[in-house]
C-alpha cells in the first residue's frame, strides 16, 4: 500500500478519534471556559522590607480577564508566581510589571514569591480566589 495513503488514513483516524473526545468525554474540568468580556485590574504592591504582598487575596470570576499591575518596592528582586495558571514572572525592583490571564478555572490558588530574596521569602504567599 501506498505509504501517503497509510498516512491519510492515520491522520484521519487520529483526528476523528479527537472529535469523538473532545465531544463526547472529556471531563467538564478540561473544557475551555469562553471569557466574559469582564475584565479586571487588581493593583498590588510588595511592602518594602515585610516580604508581603498588599493586597495578598485577590477576587476575580471565571472568565474575568486579569490585569495584575505589581509595584516591588524592594530594592531588589521579587517574582510572582501563580502556578494553575502557568505564570512565574520576575518583578525588578522599583518598577511596576502587569501580567494579564484569564480566570479560567473556579477555585482557590496559592501564589508566591518565586526569587529567592531574603530572610522573609517563604511567608510571602498569598491566595487567588476565583468564583463563579
Amino acid at each position: 500500500m501506498n505509504k501517503f495513503i497509510v498516512m491519510i488514513i492515520f491522520a484521519v483516524l487520529l483526528i476523528g478519534s479527537g472529535v469523538i473526545y473532545a465531544k463526547f468525554y472529556r471531563p467538564e474540568s478540561f473544557t475551555p471556559i469562553a471569557a466574559s468580556g469582564n475584565v479586571i485590574t487588581i493593583p498590588v504592591r510588595i511592602l518594602e522590607n515585610k516580604w508581603v504582598w498588599e493586597p495578598n487575596i485577590l477576587y476575580a470570576k471565571v472568565g474575568d480577564k486579569v490585569i495584575l499591575k505589581i509595584f516591588n518596592e524592594d530594592s531588589y528582586d521579587h517574582g510572582f508566581a501563580l502556578e494553575t495558571f502557568g505564570i512565574s514572572t520576575k518583578l525588578s525592583p522599583k518598577i511596576e510589571t502587569v501580567i494579564e490571564f484569564i480566570a479560567s478555572k473556579e477555585g482557590t490558588f496559592g501564589f508566591y514569591c518565586s526569587v529567592p530574596c531574603g530572610e522573609g521569602h517563604y511567608q510571602q504567599t498569598g491566595q487567588f480566589i476565583i468564583t463563579k
